[in-house]
Parts: structure tokens; sequence; C-alpha cells
């Protein structure tokens, strides 16, 4: 039997601590008011459809890596497939932020 480890961590909850630690250090940021919406003015100046567009994918990752978590002991298939959305959702969060500084 194999002992676990403390640092052992499934790509579920990988994704999950990135997504919450992200969401986290966003509000940290300080940011300006566009059209009634608080947007971080450090990384996301005058540009609020990325920022939403990020915001929107790390939702759905943190979504789809907790609902991975929580079915993968009974439904498998399902918690499968929210492991995909989980993956590329963060992978498109990754992508609008590298896109965006460009």
């Amino acid at each position: 039997m194999k002992k676990p480890s403390i640092f052992r961590a499934s790509l579920e909850e990988t994704i999950f601590g990135a997504a919450f630690v992200t969401v986290f250090a966003l509000l940290q940021l300080p940011y300006e008011k566009i059209d009634g919406n608080p947007i971080p003015t450090i990384i996301f100046k005058n540009k609020p459809a990325f920022f939403h567009a990020f915001v929107l994918s790390l939702n759905f990752a943190f979504s789809g890596a907790v609902m991975a978590i929580s079915l993968r002991e009974r439904y498998t298939g399902i918690a499968r497939n929210c492991r995909r959305l989980a993956i590329v959702s963060i992978a498109m969060a990754v992508g609008i932020l590298v896109c965006h500084q460009l």
C-alpha cells in the first residue's frame, strides 16, 4: 500500500488551488470602474472584455475542478468530463493572459 504524501496533489486539486489563489490576488489589485465594472488597472487597463473573459474562464476552471474532485469516486465518467472542462478553462485563462500582454 502506498503511503500518501502531503505534497502530492491531483491535477484537479492543482487547478482548484491556482484558480482560488488567482481570484484572491485579483481582489488585491488596484482597479478603476469602467462602465460600472471594476477592472484591475495593472493587468487589464482599458480592456474590460479581456478581464471578463479571464474571470469567466477562471470560474469554469474552479467549478470544473471542484466537481471533478467531488465526483471522482462515484461518477467517474462525469468527473472525467469535469476534469477536461477544468483543464481547458485554465488553459484558456492562461491564453487570455498571454495574448493580452502581446
